[in-house]
């Protein structure tokens, strides 16, 4: 399932009415994941926009976050590995040996008990959502589009630490900020 389906397929899950599901998609009635890349970040960008308008953040949080992509594959073999490897071990030994699985960031365990991570140092580089990054998208987007690249690290985050996360904040992004800013996100365990 492509970003356009599993973005209606959020809306639906999130019981969001027809009304303002038809309202967010206005335009766009019939994009599909096989329409032309430039579209489907039009779509995106547009469609979060309404979405920023129309829903309360909780549930358009939780539309982004049920979007996240990339959830299997080698990312997913790496954490279960590692969740293996450290079983029993602390959860700052956990989170620091994320830090060795590729693209998976370098995860912070703070004072209060939540978990910060991100892409990126600082700034100064291109969103690497390929929803955006391959039609070379200049426009920012709300940081509610980027409640989807968060839900992808917490769903591997909870498989390597063994705890259950919930996206407590987007901090900033590369796509908000025209890549002026990093991909920074907040996890609090829900344990």
């Amino acid at each position: 399932m492509g970003a356009v389906e599993r973005f209606r397929s959020a809306l639906r899950e999130q019981q969001v009415a027809e009304p303002v599901v038809a309202q967010i998609m206005a335009g766009y009635e019939r994009i599909s994941d096989s329409s032309a890349k430039a579209r489907r970040a039009a779509f995106f960008a547009q469609a979060i926009q309404r979405m920023d308008e129309l829903l309360d953040p909780p549930t358009r949080q939780a539309v982004r976050d049920a979007c996240a992509c990339s959830k299997g594959g080698w990312r997913q073999e790496a954490v279960h590995k590692l969740a293996q490897e450290y079983a029993g071990r602390s959860l700052e030994d956990k989170v620091r040996a994320l830090w060795d699985v590729t693209y998976m960031g370098k995860p912070v365990l703070n004072p209060d008990g939540t978990i910060s991570t991100g892409i990126g140092d600082r700034g100064g580089f291109a969103c690497p959502c390929p929803v955006f990054s391959s039609v070379g998208w200049t426009e920012p987007v709300s940081l509610t589009y980027c409640y989807c690249c968060a839900g992808h690290f917490r769903h591997h985050y909870q498989i390597a630490l063994g705890v259950k996360l919930a996206t407590k904040e987007v901090l900033s992004s590369a796509l908000a900020s025209q890549g002026q800013k990093p991909c920074r996100f907040v996890f609090e365990i829900v344990d």
